[in-house]
């Protein structure tokens, strides 16, 4: 992917806005797992990310910053995490099985940045997105976050009368 409107769900969103049925707007959510043990040896803890109930909201990259938990706190560039998302209101995984987190998020280092879904990802609003990290290792994480940007959609009016909803602009429930 290089960038907005190349995918089905990008474009379905530009057609919507260009009708005047939404308005979009950059934004990113974020899982945090902070403190002194924000993710200790071994753990496995999840984190969940509300949806706003104003909008859908549409992922187009995914990220992940990871610190040790040491007096001075060290980037880990490569986390010896797993994950797994899940849409809690629907229940649907977003893979079969937990991804090592390399395999699914950029962590802005030139090898891993970004990362870009292959196929942008609609989350509904007032949904609930379940984000669960498996720490492989002894490494006592002091802060870790995710982050997944993309936009907002907000269903508007146009000048018609027209109204917009997720059913007929993304063919989705």
């Amino acid at each position: 992917m290089t960038g907005y409107g190349v995918s089905p769900i990008e474009l379905q969103a530009c057609e919507a806005a260009l009708a005047g049925l939404v308005y979009l707007d950059d934004f990113t959510y974020s899982a945090i797992w902070q403190g002194p043990t924000a993710l200790g040896s071994l753990q496995t803890i999840t984190v969940p990310i509300q949806i706003n109930g104003d909008s859908d909201f549409v992922v187009q990259e995914s990220n992940i910053i990871a610190y040790d938990n040491q007096s001075t706190p060290v980037n880990v560039a490569v986390p010896n995490l797993l994950i797994t998302i899940t849409r809690a209101g629907s229940g649907r995984e977003i893979m079969d099985s937990a991804q090592h987190v390399n395999n699914l998020l950029g962590n802005y280092t030139p090898a891993l940045n970004p990362g870009r879904n292959p196929m942008p990802s609609l989350w509904n609003a007032k949904n609930t997105i379940n984000i669960t990290l498996q720490n492989l290792t002894t490494t006592v994480f002091g802060r870790i976050q995710t982050s997944f940007r993309g936009f907002k959609v907000f269903y508007i009016a146009n000048q018609a009368g027209q109204v917009g909803d997720r059913t007929a602009i993304f063919h989705a429930l």
